[in-house]
């Protein structure tokens, strides 16, 4: 992932994507009609904005050249840096933009259609039934995610203290190992380095290293 004022998110992306770099940022399309000299006294305006102003996304593989481009003191490309969270660089998985993804592309096809209706009050019920399918589609989204994770916490912990753990779901601790300080009900108190988090239990598991190993690693 990489960071850049709000304003540079989409001239970021672009520049990056025009010199080869494989990066994506959601867009939304804003159209409004402003007064104008035409047949009708109006026009359409198109406004292309970022979806999450400040970041954008770049595939891995292209981390080095990244970490190069975002140090170097004259650029063609807008500032930008990478982002980092507890001293690492968190990693973020096909699947868990894919949400963002078909969201972008459900709101370009509301845009193509009321481009393609013959008069403004059809492109306003177009706009007006896709909110609505949205916001049906987003209540029904919260309830299942709502029961899942009810579910999860329903689940007992299985993880006790001084045991070496890894975060399942999460994006901030992809690939990090802790240390169960304390175990507190559905929640587990995790130490990664000199910090400690409180983590939902279910999403910490045992890490695939044995102890000795795992402490080694945390250790260097």
């Amino acid at each position: 992932m990489l960071r850049t004022s709000g304003g540079k998110t989409l001239p970021l992306a672009r520049s990056l994507a025009a010199t080869g770099f494989d990066v994506w940022t959601p867009v939304r399309t804003l159209r409004r009609q402003v007064f104008a000299k035409t047949a009708t006294g109006k026009r359409v305006v198109e406004t292309e904005i970022p979806v999450l102003p400040t970041f954008v996304f770049a595939r891995e593989a292209l981390l080095e050249q990244l970490v190069i481009a975002a140090g170097r003191s004259v650029s063609p490309h807008p500032d930008f840096s990478i982002f980092r969270y507890a001293g690492r660089i968190p990693l973020v998985g096909d699947g868990e933009i894919a949400g963002l993804r078909a969201e972008e592309a459900r709101a370009a096809a509301t845009i193509a259609a009321m481009k393609e209706a013959e008069t403004h009050e059809e492109a306003e019920r177009i706009r007006v039934a896709a909110i609505k399918s949205e916001a049906a589609r987003r209540r029904a989204q919260r309830e299942l995610e709502h029961g899942r994770r009810r579910a999860l916490r329903d689940q007992p912990v299985t993880v006790t203290p001084g045991m070496t753990v890894e975060v399942i779901k999460s994006t901030a601790f992809a690939g990090a190992i802790g240390v169960i300080e304390e175990v507190k009900g559905a929640y587990a108190k995790v130490r990664f380095g000199t910090q400690a988090f409180k983590i939902e239990g279910w999403r910490v598991v045992p890490s695939a290293l044995n102890n000795d190993q795992a402490l080694r690693s945390i250790a260097a």
